[in-house]
């Protein structure tokens, strides 16, 4: 059965996958499929776009890391066979089968995945992330379209799109709201914001582009059609709230052509807009945000401040979902600013002796108590307590 271009274009890059398991201990040889719509006659992006989807249901299937799936794709397009370091999760990829269509190609890979167990105790529990609707920084730039909406639509396709790839991170909380974040913004605004939502992570992003290039054909060719060009990017900055590290800065950048008439109003919230090239190319986009910031936050440990000291109990804004039960050790610290004689500033962690258990956790926040009769003496509301 023949697959239609409508069928392709309701999705990211459409795959059919099969699995085969040769027997081994120690690893498995998985078998995947993917396909992408030719785009414009290049092929080359066609062939890139299915292998590298191909390579990433392997990985996720096989429970490892995708960190390195552009990587992997790239050296196998060289290749055809890849060989790689055995002590790695992939020891070998293989590139078995392409099959051209009419818009179409499809793409069929092999690979030895070894997955390596978790490397610390924090990939345990999901990393909640808050954010706030991401501003255009050339509002000018969206009138083609009059696109002026990703402003608030654009975080909530991240929010659902993350949901889908992750188990491990997920936008919990989109603030209503634009902050206008560049890096020291970012530093400066995100603690504030962590504060205000009782949340570990802030997740910052600005539309730094959505400009559009229209190729009016020559007098001589004036058969053809106006060809349209729309660019998509995006900085984002992921932040550790409760100490102000900045964890992730990364520009996104993707272009596609743009399906739409020049007078047009599109609705960007439509399954109109997701389905078309554009929507498709942000949506491979936010692909490789999503698997950027699991990367990036799956060893963080749990973070939450001090919120009330009530005799020899406290209450810290970390809960259930941030992976906290009753019986868990929590260490408390707080954190303060040293200059060295060269000058340079650093961050201090002070520890305090005594460890606390918690005694019962709702979603977000906890009781916890001294252990071994300990004493709390000298903890601060806004002091700071982890699962590590």
């Amino acid at each position: 059965m023949g697959i239609t271009k409508h069928g392709l274009m309701k999705n990211l890059a459409m795959l059919a996958m099969g699995l085969l398991l040769c027997g081994q201990t120690s690893a498995a040889w998985f078998e995947a499929q993917g396909q992408a719509l030719i785009s414009q006659g290049d092929r080359q992006a066609a062939k890139k776009l299915a292998t590298e989807e191909a390579i990433r249901q392997a990985l996720m299937f096989a429970g490892a890391s995708v960190q390195s799936v552009q990587v992997l794709t790239n050296g196998l397009l060289q290749e055809d066979r890849l060989q790689i370091n055995a002590a790695g999760e992939v020891n070998d990829l293989q590139l078995v089968d392409e099959r051209w269509h009419d818009d179409y190609v499809t793409v069929r890979i092999r690979a030895d995945i070894f997955p390596r167990a978790a490397q610390c105790a924090a990939a345990e529990f999901k990393k909640n992330l808050v954010t706030t609707y991401f501003p255009l920084a050339h509002r000018q730039q969206a009138q083609d379209g009059q696109i002026h909406s990703l402003t608030d639509v654009a975080p909530r396709q991240l929010q659902q799109q993350m949901s889908a790839l992750s188990e491990r991170v997920a936008i919990g909380r989109i603030e209503p709201y634009t902050v206008r974040w560049d890096r020291a913004n970012v530093l400066s605004q995100a603690p504030s914001l962590a504060r205000q939502t009782r949340a570990q992570f802030i997740l910052a992003a600005v539309i730094t582009d959505v400009s559009l290039t229209r190729t009016i054909p020559s007098s001589l060719a004036f058969w053809k059609s106006e060809e349209a060009l729309r660019e998509f990017a995006m900085d984002v900055f992921v932040v550790d709230g409760m100490n102000g590290a900045l964890l992730l800065e990364k520009n996104y950048h993707t272009q596609a052509q743009w399906d739409f008439d020049r007078f047009a109003q599109i609705d960007v919230s439509s399954e109109v807009f997701w389905g078309s090239e554009y929507g498709k190319a942000i949506s491979r986009l936010y692909t490789n945000v999503v698997e950027d910031v699991e990367h990036t936050l799956v060893c963080q440990p749990a973070t939450g401040r001090v919120l009330a000291v009530t005799g020899n109990q406290l209450q810290v804004s970390i809960g259930r979902a941030h992976g906290i039960r009753p019986g868990d050790e929590l260490t408390l610290y707080k954190t303060s600013e040293v200059v060295d004689p060269q000058g340079m500033t650093f961050l201090q962690y002070n520890l305090y002796p005594a460890k606390v258990k918690v005694v019962s956790a709702s979603v977000d926040s906890a009781t916890v108590e001294v252990t071994d009769g300990g004493l709390l003496s000298n903890i601060q509301p806004n002091d700071f307590v982890a699962k590590r």
